[in-house]
């Protein structure tokens, strides 16, 4: 089967959009052309990106149209109509377009995107994001803290959040720490952390622009414990998809915690504090000058999920009756 992978540059989307791949190429032998989507590219695009070599009608073969990201998909549809005499198609949107929704085969989208329980019939939903499952055992002592900064979601407070890693390193002595940020991780957190090294022993960071940064997928599938923060509700989802005990940390003063904006991603997040799929880390503030920091533990016991299989299901089915 040929795949026509289309991609923006947003890591997230890049990293659902391969999770789901890898797992339809257990069941199918996939030709993965890659074609970029530049933003406000939609027009004037077909000669410029599709490959030079024709796609041939071949009896029992399939193309697989899939992209994930506001930018893609009018380059995926532009695409179904060029091919559509020359070939069997099938276009998957991953996340939700907002436009031309039927004219998709299928989309899977988070459903916290779809929120009522009526949807359309091409709409297949998922929870959160998908992200490879690891059911790997956890390592004795190893955890992972994982650092986000300020989204269109979340604000994000450096010092607020450097006094819950301090309360973290020091309530578990005995466990080694993985510290990994991100590239929208502010610098002077960086710094910080790189400073209280002299204080704490039991943690190593990995700095997102180190070649140590690659080691952050194995690790944050084989810690015991993960602490992450919500603006990246990707993050918290690939934790949540493997083994281990996942802590979302407070990244925000309490009275700044009513972003004005979307809040879907908020409300998903609260939903797993809800049912106890996550722990929390918090710091309260009940008085001037005093801190108090709270554990609330997630359910013990937890099967990694599985969404990402779940949603190779649906399109390995919809594979299965077009060839």
């Amino acid at each position: 089967m040929h795949v026509y992978w289309f991609q923006d540059s947003k890591i997230g989307h890049l990293n659902q959009v391969q999770a789901l791949l890898d797992e339809l190429s257990k069941e199918n032998e996939l030709v993965i052309t890659k074609i970029h989507c530049p933003e406000r590219s939609v027009f004037n695009w077909l000669k410029s990106f599709l490959p030079s070599a024709p796609i041939e009608n071949q009896k029992n073969s399939l193309t697989l149209l899939v992209g994930a990201g506001h930018s893609t998909y009018p380059q995926i549809l532009k695409t179904q109509k060029a091919l559509k005499q020359t070939s069997s198609l099938l276009s998957v949107a991953i996340l939700k377009p907002s436009f031309n929704i039927n004219d998709f085969d299928l989309i899977c989208a988070p459903e916290h995107d779809y929120p009522s329980s009526t949807k359309p019939n091409n709409v297949y939903v998922f929870k959160g994001s998908l992200a490879t499952t690891s059911l790997i055992e956890p390592t004795v002592k190893k955890a992972i803290i994982a650092l986000g900064g300020s989204s269109k979601h979340y604000d994000f407070d450096s010092e607020l959040v450097k006094k819950q890693i301090e309360y973290v390193l020091t309530t578990h002595p005995h466990h080694h720490f993985h510290i990994y940020n991100s590239r929208r991780t502010p610098f002077s957190l960086n710094q910080v952390i790189e400073d209280i090294s002299k204080e704490f022993q039991n943690f190593t960071f990995s700095d997102v622009e180190s070649p140590e940064a690659k080691s952050f997928q194995r690790d944050l599938q084989t810690s015991e414990l993960k602490f992450v923060t919500p603006d990246s509700s990707n993050l918290v989802f690939e934790a949540l998809s493997s083994k281990g005990k996942t802590y979302v940390m407070q990244i925000e003063r309490r009275v700044r915690s009513q972003k004005t904006g979307s809040t879907k991603i908020r409300n998903a997040i609260n939903a797993l504090v809800a049912n106890r799929q996550v722990g929390t880390l918090t710091v309260n503030s009940p008085t001037e000058g005093l801190k108090v920091h709270a554990i609330e533990h997630p359910v013990s016991g937890l099967e990694p999920l599985a969404e990402v299989e779940k949603t190779a299901y649906v399109i390995q089915g919809l594979i299965n009756n077009k060839i």
